[in-house]
């Protein structure tokens, strides 16, 4: 907002504030057992913000800020109405003076009218009811419904590093602790709230380390393949880069936090697209390192994909596409950039000059993903691409060296898989290149060959959506040649599955997640799996034979991606405003 002295002012909305507001509303309407139970899960009274504000806050505060908005809002409909009617409608200041409800129609409507959250347009993606045409629908439902991404409003504070069980025995050893003191309305401090109902599986605070900085929701994270730097995108638009020396510890780390270097995803001015639905958004959706770490590639909301230098620096702008980008790859050798977009293109771009090599419209609904085949096929480089459409595109570039300008552009695959029901929302080519995995919304994972039409499997166990996959850095074609090779799948169901995909069984069913679980990753030499899920619980589990060895619950910031470093030895998870740091060489 700018002011009439032409001050601006950059307003914030902090989820740790709003917590803590709530709580203390608790605490002063006497609900002693639901204060406490929301602090608890919340970890508010832990919070920088508490400790800020606790001798500051008067009583009523959250009341004083409802009652405020109201007034604005009232004000605001007073502007939008035709200010002529009161010199010819006498009743017009009478009804202007009727009693405003919260929760009255006038409310509710002039709330609906403003401009939803910027952050709800990246989770169409999610959404597999959404049709082209309905757009506004699917804002709205989001609204009502949990979709499979939640709000920023309802997550833990990012400081927050308490370790928190899970498990049912959480609501019974919480009923019977006793309640914390709970001062009156006129006391500003606030009580510790001490985590209960510890096991021996239950990371300890001393090994994680939170990355604040963000100031929107951290979609994505991808280590550098050989230094420990960590890339981190959020829909703040900007990516960070903490360098995180493998020498210091966590601990030490917590005595001096790292501070990133911000790189900022805001497209130039002549670069701005008039006709394209992702608007001013540049939330970054997706990024990756290049196998060598020289270059960082970034996807955003406004359809522009980056390509950064290690140190950050922007090297080029990738800009062919009309929609948001969700999925980007290079190439084993490095050369070669694939992205992959709701405008259903997929684009092949030159990493060296930043030119666009070929461009293919091969789906006839939005793209979800994008994955290079190790080996190509018949001398030609392969890659496969995911759509809403329900179908596998395996596309060939003409010419590896083909440099063609302008960009040609195909409609045209090498081959079209049809076999999944429902939206396709994620596809893996295994480390030989030999077998291509996809899952999707029809609960089912296949597995494919190139240049067969019928899947060589077909995993129906899972009872829900199945958001992701992964294959297993393991198997005769890698440096774990004694290693069976494992696929991993992600349900929506609470349970992620391992399977063999040479006998075409579930090897384990693994059983701890309580919601909808989004991200796994195998550690570098396959024998670790870690997977994250909505409501902040994260595991790592044994691949062998699928037994829980480690756990870790960020107490309601909902987990997105999950990403082990080079070495094995730090995992990072990416959630709301924060990015969790864990160490795992205790494991």
């Amino acid at each position: 907002y700018t002011l009439c002295s032409g001050l601006n002012v950059i307003m914030a909305l902090k989820a740790e504030e709003i917590n803590l507001l709530v709580y203390r509303y608790l605490q002063e309407s006497g609900h002693l057992h639901s204060a406490f139970t929301f602090a608890y899960e919340s970890l508010v009274t832990q919070s920088e913000i508490a400790k800020m504000y606790a001798d500051t806050m008067p009583p009523g505060a959250l009341i004083s800020i409802i009652q405020k908005g109201l007034m604005y809002l009232k004000v605001e409909e007073n502007l939008d109405a035709d200010i002529s009617k009161c010199s010819t409608d006498p009743t017009c200041c009478i009804e202007s003076s009727k009693e405003l409800s919260i929760l009255s129609a006038t409310v509710l409507q002039g709330i609906t009218k403003s401009k939803s959250i910027k952050y709800s347009k990246w989770y169409v993606k999610h959404d597999k009811n959404r049709n082209e045409d309905e757009d506004e629908e699917v804002e709205k439902a989001e609204s009502r419904t949990i979709g499979k991404r939640k709000r920023i409003g309802i997550c833990v504070a990012p400081n927050a590093t308490q370790s928190i069980d899970i498990s049912k025995k959480h609501t019974s050893e919480m009923e019977g602790s006793a309640i914390p003191e709970i001062h009156s309305t006129e006391s500003t401090s606030f009580p510790k709230i001490q985590s209960t109902g510890m096991t021996e599986q239950a990371i300890s605070s001393a090994d994680v380390l939170i990355l604040t900085g963000h100031e929107a929701e951290v979609f994505c994270c991808s280590w550098h393949p050989r230094d420990e730097l960590l890339a981190s995108g959020s829909g703040d638009s900007t990516v960070r880069l903490w360098n995180l020396p493998d020498d210091k510890t966590t601990a030490n780390l917590k005595i001096k936090s790292p501070l990133p270097r911000v790189l900022e995803c805001i497209a130039p001015m002549q670069q701005e697209k008039k006709s394209t639905s992702a608007g001013d958004d540049h939330d970054v959706t997706t990024l990756e390192w290049s196998v060598d770490g020289s270059l960082l590639a970034t996807g955003c909301m406004d359809g522009i994909a980056r390509l950064w230098s290690r140190e950050g620096v922007l090297q080029h702008s990738l800009n062919a596409h009309s929609e948001s980008i969700f999925s980007l790859r290079f190439d084993s050798a490095g050369k070669r950039l694939l992205t992959g977009s709701y405008d259903k293109c997929v684009s092949v771009w030159d990493v060296r000059t930043g030119k666009l090599q070929h461009k293919f419209e091969a789906h006839s609904a939005q793209v979800l993903d994008v994955d290079w085949k190790t080996g190509g096929y018949h001398g030609l480089d392969v890659f496969a691409s995911c759509s809403t459409d329900r179908t596998i595109a395996v596309c060939a570039l003409a010419d590896r060296e083909a440099d063609t300008d302008p960009a040609a552009a195909t409609t045209t695959p090498l081959q079209v898989l049809v076999g999944h029901a429902d939206e396709v929302n994620a596809i893996r080519w295994d480390p030989s290149g030999g077998l291509l995995a996809s899952c999707s919304d029809d609960h089912q994972v296949l597995i494919w060959q190139l240049g067969q039409s019928v899947p060589v499997h077909r995993f129906s166990n899972h009872t829900e959506e199945i958001y992701t996959i992964r294959w297993s850095p393991t198997g005769q074609t890698t440096n774990m040649p004694n290693a069976p090779l494992r696929l991993a799948s992600a349900s929506f169901d609470a349970t992620v599955r391992l399977w063999d995909t040479e006998m075409g069984v579930c090897l384990h069913t693994l059983r701890n997640h309580t919601k909808k679980v989004y991200t796994i990753a195998f550690s570098p030499d396959g024998r670790l799996l870690a997977s994250g899920s909505l409501g902040g619980q994260l595991n790592i589990w044994s691949v062998p034979n699928g037994k829980l060895l480690k756990t870790y619950n960020q107490g309601g910031a909902d987990i997105f991606e999950v990403a082990w470093n080079a070495n094995g030895t730090r995992l990072a998870a990416t959630s709301t405003n924060a990015v969790t740091l864990i160490d795992v060489r205790v494991i």
